[in-house]
């Protein structure tokens, strides 16, 4: 039964997926005909702190991926995002339709530190050279009309490969930023490399969570955000905007009752289109494959160092020095205390936040700490069922206390706490998930991709609910088996 569980949560998760919301007739003309309405918008968002302003509105806070999709389901009765966005992924056709335009302007411009004023007024000269000649608002039209035509055409021009490196913290927003072929692509993309053609630089681009951003710039590791930042008076207090490169309005948008009912799918063409859509559709199935190899990649040997440092720490915690115990379980209880993703975030832009050390490492490190410090638990507790005869044993055929510890006592509390144990390395792997805060291209992270290209909000997680399920189940009979072999040698 539990081999098929997977494929059943993903089909029914499919199925459940396809079903629309509610149809409304209601047009509201200006943000003030939203109060008493739910309405979608992207998470820490400047849509979003404008209307939080409004008590009376009640705010769905999601990825920018997301809204259509909340809007169809009807967990929102109407979104917001940027008109240009609404235009180029044909919403339309979805059964959506615009409601009002105009909402707000926003200034999108390129953030850097703020001490960083030559990289800043460089970026600002190409900018009035690039408005002066008239490209800029070609630029803008051919990217709003067809963005995909045109992430096909700016392939074909190379980019900078040699000068000073300048890496782009960037938040995929199609038509901004998006993967085509398993490329970056978008109109910020096209901006950054005609800006580092220009003057001479190399781009880099990072990936990172939007909330993120500003955290990953202000610590050295990115140099610069472009990725549609609107320029706001608390934002301006902690990074240097550029002039602003774009001007859009804001639209809100809702399910059109006009629109024609489609048909309704069956099981079996709902799960066929979503794989084609979202797998191999751009071959977006070698994206999923590379996130998968990292997850794996963090999870074996944050696993295998995690150990090390369990049993380290327990070997400490355990030494007759009252200071040294106390001052391992003070630490262990403290990194037990805080929750493993604002672990990940200290370690990266605080410990880490100087350094050049990539976010893989950074995330080895960071599991391997908050778990170890489980894990010295988990060993202190085996070991106090280890009779002081095993000890006096030891010692007795003349090995030291670290030999007798190592050799004598860890294996046999290593049986007693491996039930323990498989729960925390399924949890470990799962805690992975969270790497896209550090600009981690892992399986999670790949998921969120595809739903910004494809604006499936439901299919791509399903997908990788159903391969950490798997995992899960490997490492758990993985352990089972290596259970029977240490028990079957009692």
């Amino acid at each position: 039964m539990m081999r098929v569980f997977p494929a059943l949560f993903l089909t029914l998760s499919v199925l459940a997926a396809s079903c629309t919301g509610a149809r409304t007739d209601f047009v509201p003309q200006g943000p003030e005909d939203l109060a008493g309405h739910s309405v979608a918008v992207a998470a820490n968002s400047s849509i979003d702190l404008a209307l939080s302003k409004n008590e009376d509105i009640e705010l769905l806070r999601i990825g920018i991926g997301e809204l259509a999709v909340a809007v169809r389901s009807g967990r929102a009765e109407f979104a917001m995002m940027q008109e240009i966005q609404f235009d180029a992924n044909h919403l339309r056709d979805m059964g959506l339709r615009k409601c009002f335009t105009g909402f707000m302007k926003g200034n999108a411009a390129v953030a850097v530190r703020q001490e960083d004023t030559l990289l800043c007024a460089r970026f600002n000269a190409f900018l009035r050279e690039f408005i002066a000649s008239g490209e800029r608002d070609q630029w803008i039209h051919d990217w709003s009309n067809n963005p995909d035509s045109m992430a096909v055409a700016r392939s074909r021009i190379p980019a900078s490969t040699e000068g000073e490196t300048i890496v782009n913290g960037i938040t995929l927003t199609y038509p901004f930023i998006f993967m085509k072929d398993e490329q970056l692509a978008g109109l910020e993309i096209d901006l950054m490399e005609r800006f580092c053609r220009w003057g001479g630089y190399r781009a880099d681009y990072r990936i990172v969570d939007f909330p993120a951003l500003i955290p990953a710039l202000n610590t050295g590791k990115v140099d610069a955000l472009v990725s549609h930042i609107q320029v706001t008076p608390e934002r301006a207090k902690q990074v240097l905007f550029s002039e602003p490169y774009f001007e859009g309005s804001i639209c809100c948008f809702g399910r059109d009752p006009e629109a024609a009912a489609s048909p309704r799918k069956g099981l079996v063409q709902a799960v066929r289109d979503s794989v084609y859509a979202n797998l191999i559709m751009e071959q977006h199935w070698k994206l999923l494959l590379q996130g998968l190899l990292v997850t794996l990649e963090i999870s074996l040997f944050s696993i295998l160092l995690s150990i090390l440092l369990g049993a380290g720490f327990c070997f400490l915690r355990m030494r007759r020095s009252p200071a040294l115990s106390r001052t391992v379980k003070l630490f262990a209880e403290t990194v037990q205390g805080i929750p493993v993703l604002v672990v990940l975030m200290i370690m990266c832009y605080v410990i880490f936040a100087k350094s050049h050390i990539s976010g893989t490492l950074v995330a080895i490190f960071s599991f391997a700490l908050f778990y170890g410090a489980r894990f010295c638990e988990l060993f202190r507790s085996g070991m106090l069922g280890v009779g002081r005869g095993q000890w006096e044993a030891g010692a007795a055929l003349g090995l030291s206390k670290f030999q007798t510890f190592r050799l004598v006592a860890l294996p046999q509390a290593f049986r007693r706490i491996i039930p323990v144990f498989k729960g925390e390395i399924v949890a470990l792997i799962k805690s992975t998930s969270i790497v896209g805060y550090v600009a981690v291209m892992d399986l999670t992270c790949a998921s969120n991709v595809i739903r910004a290209r494809t604006f499936d909000a439901f299919f791509p997680l399903i997908l990788v609910s159903v391969i950490y399920i798997l995992l899960s189940r490997l490492s758990a009979h993985a352990l089972n088996a290596l259970e029977r072999k240490v028990n079957s040698k009692k």
